[in-house]
This record gives structure tokens, C-alpha cells and sequence, in this order.
């Protein structure tokens, strides 16, 4: 018979979850990292999915961000507080 064990949710990624929480580890470690930055989109990626991943990590992290469009390939991001 199979043994089963509890997990936390956020410990459990599964499937396209996974790929997903490896893409934004960078985005967390930026922003535990200091209280602001600037991200320059890289060859192939898009505004709309670096926006979407910066805000997932502050969300996952508890970090209040701002951010906007400096040009076309950088986005400028800063803390406005804590949880």
C-alpha cells in the first residue's frame, strides 16, 4: 500500500507550476535583494510576461511594489512597503 505524507501547497508545484516558480526565483531574489531596480528585457521576451512575473514574486514574497516602463526593453521597479 502507497504511504502517504501532507505537504504544504506552496511546496507541492506540479506540472506548469514548477516551470513557472523557476522562472520568477529570479525576480524574488531581486527583489529581497533591494529596494529597487531595473529589469532589461532580454532578446525574445515579452513586456507583458516580465510585468507578470515581477508582480507574482512581490506577491509571493509579501513586497509592495511599484513599476513602470523606463523604454521599450527596461522596467524600473521599487518597494513601497512591506506586506
Amino acid at each position: 500500500m502507497p504511504r502517504f505524507a501532507k505537504l504544504d501547497p506552496k511546496d507541492a508545484a506540479v506540472g506548469r507550476s514548477r516551470t513557472a516558480a523557476a522562472e520568477r526565483e529570479p525576480y524574488v531574489q531581486a527583489l529581497k535583494a533591494g529596494a529597487a531596480g531595473r529589469i532589461v528585457l532580454e532578446r525574445g521576451e515579452t513586456q507583458a510576461a516580465v510585468k507578470r512575473r515581477l508582480q507574482e514574486a512581490a506577491r509571493e514574497s509579501g513586497i509592495k511594489i511599484r513599476s513602470s516602463w523606463e523604454s521599450p526593453r527596461a522596467l524600473v521597479w521599487k518597494r513601497t512597503g512591506q506586506g
